[in-house]
């Protein structure tokens, strides 16, 4: 282990705030590509200087790269790096996605790298709202945790993604998700996106509220679901299976806060108050009033200013209009409260259409209040659990330029922000009871008694018994991240000087996190057995896991004897008085919260560590932390993948790839590397690392590999017309015309001059 009598992770790496949204890859697969693919190079401290022979295969990753509009990196002349967060109220996980495809089949040429951007269609809408002046009132904005406009929600698919190989088909494909909206299989190859999974109305929005009384429906709808779906190759021909949520208003109480903001803002236009300029600056602003900032479009101008009449005082009758709007979706939400409440469970064969189980609990459709993030499944049971990452109103907090309304959306924050569930509901679906015909299924729940975004389901459930290996985020909270509200007040905190504010990247755990498994009766949901271990030098904000894949890409094996996970450790300029006060009262823990803020003033690691599992071991023994590598000071690991060795099978035999930021993008290597690592020996360190002067990434979610990739083949294919033509043909004609002049044919403006 890592020791040492200084402290740790004094400063967070700020290579992580910025990145660049050039793509790289062949012309004839991208015609937005910028470049050919990149060929990594080894650094000069890398121990090995070339490739092992039976590393194989492709590592794909995914993370946010911020929007069109997102700000261009200060003192930087690359017209594609941005810094997406630097406006102070937006998450690091807010951004289109950006697929990373990392080549390890060619060792004499070394590791290929291409990168695309996720378009689906919202996209397109966004690139056209944002670059033609005809558009500009239908322009979407980036806030908190999501992207929205008169439009709807972006489906920014920034988070993970499904191998799935069909047994009535020679060649994997692959889904790309996100929480908030329908996932999309990608073509491996050209990593164009080739279709949505499931038509527009085979899908549910999470609530009734997103849509305004007297206004049609809008066409980007929001749709809740899993980002981690299952695929099961050993039922039928191949099974995905995920959930489809919908949540009532005493789940989204906390829309309060935009309504609080809305009827605000309309008294001060009908009461003809000074506009925002003519406050006392904000602690946010210089003195001098600042120049409009560049964007992240390459060739594309400034953003445009608004039309005339946009900023225009509103007239008492149009904000009269818009507050009886506002009083019918009260009522609504209050007629709602209890109701909307619902989850299907969702099983696609890759060929048809879906098939949906509304689940229910006592007879009720279960709610979820949270996420359900991530599923379980083996071969007899569903497990849908109620997944510690929040997506609720109140981190929807808009980017205000006054000081008077900064302190009041801050103050609204502060009074209904609330944190997450100190426990993780699961529900437990027998696969038997899928039939079709059938559209209500009932579910038996257990209570595990910690928080959990990430589980894991060993496939086979011997005599009914479910296996689970879950990271318990105990007081460590994903819905959550630095913003500027941190340091607005007079006792409030202030960022490093020097140093840009770490806007957007979450916070630091307030307890020591676990990692453990239980064992469940599938049939009668009684715990049967269950273990977990807590480190306190390493497990610190488990995030995500690595392990080797079931057979023909199953989610997950047989068993599990072991997992990998990467620990993102205790680092002092995260740990700030909102979290802190958060979770002063978190009823779980383990370690005093002073303690909690001694340690990490002395700073843990980020750490990559192998557990195992034995369930004939006796006692103690059946899980055990057995290897570990803890990052030097400074450095910050994020997107482990298991890559197996060639012609092997066994759980630790493979290499560990994975994300490495430490320092900033003024570095050589721009801050952040490529390491490899030997799955049978963590503690030696990294055997390889990789760079590229033009890899400059930022916060990257999860990953899979694939041993062959093979251009996509499948029949399945929505077009997007007879996907949207429904929900458009209701819409004004501004609208209309945006889809049939662009969305329907695929066209993306690079500049005014293409409109």
């Amino acid at each position: 282990m890592h020791e040492t009598d200084l402290p740790l992770n004094a400063i967070f790496p700020r290579s992580v705030l910025s990145l660049s949204r050039e793509q790289f890859g062949p012309k004839a697969d991208n015609p937005y590509a910028n470049q050919e693919p990149l060929v990594l190079r080894f650094t000069e401290n890398s121990k090995l200087k070339e490739l092992p022979s039976d590393l194989r295969g492709s590592v794909y990753m995914v993370g946010p790269a911020g929007s069109i509009d997102s700000p261009l990196a200060p003192e930087s002349s690359d017209p594609y790096l941005v810094d997406p967060t630097r406006e102070g109220t937006i998450m690091l996980y807010n951004g289109d996605g950006m697929i990373y495809r990392l080549d390890f089949d060619q060792p004499q040429q070394g590791v290929v790298l291409t990168t695309r951007l996720a378009t689906p269609p919202d996209y397109i809408a966004d690139a056209v709202t944002h670059t033609c002046p005809q558009y500009q009132d239908l322009k979407f904005e980036s806030i908190g945790i999501t992207r929205i406009g008169s439009l709807g929600l972006r489906n920014q698919l920034n988070t993970a993604f499904l191998p799935m190989k069909f047994a009535h088909e020679d060649r994997t494909r692959l889904l790309l998700t996100w929480d908030m909206g329908r996932p999309y299989e990608i073509d491996p190859v050209t990593l164009e996106l080739a279709t949505p999974m499931g038509w527009n109305h085979e899908w549910e929005t999470v609530t009734e509220l997103v849509n305004l009384p007297f206004e049609p429906k809008q066409p980007f709808q929001a749709i809740q679901t899993c980002a981690h779906p299952y695929f099961d190759p050993h039922q039928e021909n191949g099974l995905v299976l995920t959930t489809n949520v919908g949540r009532s208003l005493s789940n989204l109480f906390s829309q309060i806060i935009p309504i609080g903001y809305l009827i605000k803002e309309g008294i001060r236009d009908l009461l003809g108050l000074a506009p925002p300029a003519a406050e006392p600056p904000s602690p946010f602003q210089d003195t001098e009033p600042e120049a409009p900032e560049p964007t992240a479009a390459p060739g594309s101008t400034s953003p445009q200013p608004r039309p005339a009449s946009a900023q225009k005082p509103q007239s008492i009758r149009e904000w009269l209009k818009e507050l009886l709007v506002l009083l019918i979706q009260l009522v609504r939400g209050f007629l709602e409260f209890f109701s909307g409440n619902f989850v299907d469970l969702v099983m696609w064969d890759g060929i048809g259409n879906l098939q949906k189980w509304r689940i229910t609990y006592q007879g009720r459709p279960i709610g979820i209040s949270q996420t359900t993030h991530q599923i379980g499944v083996t071969e007899d049971y569903v497990l849908i659990a109620d997944t510690a990452f929040k997506i609720s109103i109140e981190e929807l907090l808009p980017s205000l330029k006054s000081g008077k309304a900064q302190g009041i959306e801050r103050a609204i924050r502060d009074l209904l922000d609330h944190p997450q569930l100190s426990y993780c509901p699961l529900y437990i679906v027998s696969r038997r009871d899928l039939q079709s015909g059938v559209s209500r299924v009932a579910a038996r729940k257990v209570m595990i008694p910690w928080e959990s975004a990430h589980f894991l389901t060993e496939y086979k459930n011997p005599q009914g018994q479910i296996t689970i290996h879950f990271s318990f985020v105990c007081g460590w909270d994903a819905g959550e991240a630095v913003s500027a509200f941190d340091y607005e007040g007079v006792n409030a905190p202030k960022p490093t000087p020097g140093l840009p504010p770490l806007y957007g990247v979450l916070y630091g755990p307030t307890d020591i996190s676990r990692l453990g498994y239980y064992v469940i009766q599938g049939e009668t949901g009684e715990i049967l057995d269950h273990d977990y271990v807590a480190d306190t030098q390493l497990t610190w904000g488990p995030a995500i896991y690595a392990y080797p894949y079931g057979q023909n890409y199953a989610s997950t094996p047989d068993q599990l004897p072991d997992l990998y996970w990467i620990c993102l450790g205790c680092w002092r300029e995260l740990l700030l008085p909102h979290i802190l006060e958060l979770y002063r009262d978190y009823p779980n823990r383990m370690i005093a919260l002073s303690l909690i803020e001694k340690m990490t003033e002395q700073g843990r690691p980020s750490n990559l560590l192998h557990l195992h599992y034995d369930p004939e071991a006796q006692g103690l023994d059946r899980l055990r932390l057995v290897d570990a590598y803890a990052f030097p000071d400074g450095h910050y690991v994020l997107t482990p993948q298991f890559i197996p060795k060639r012609e092997t099978s066994g759980s630790k035999d493979g290499y560990i790839v994975c994300l490495v930021h430490f320092g900033d993008r003024t570095l050589p290597t721009k801050g952040n590397e490529i390491w490899i690592f030997d799955a049978q020996n963590l503690g030696q360190g990294p055997i390889c690392q990789l760079w590229h002067p033009q890899f400059q990434v930022g916060f990257t979610v999860h990953s899979t590999w694939l041993e062959n990739p093979q251009r996509r083949a499948a029949e399945y294919y929505i077009p997007v017309q007879e996907d949207y033509h429904t929900l458009v043909k209701q819409q004004s004609q501004e609208v209309q015309d945006l889809f049939e002049d662009w969305i329907y044919p695929g066209k993306i403006p690079m500049e005014p001059g293409d409109c």
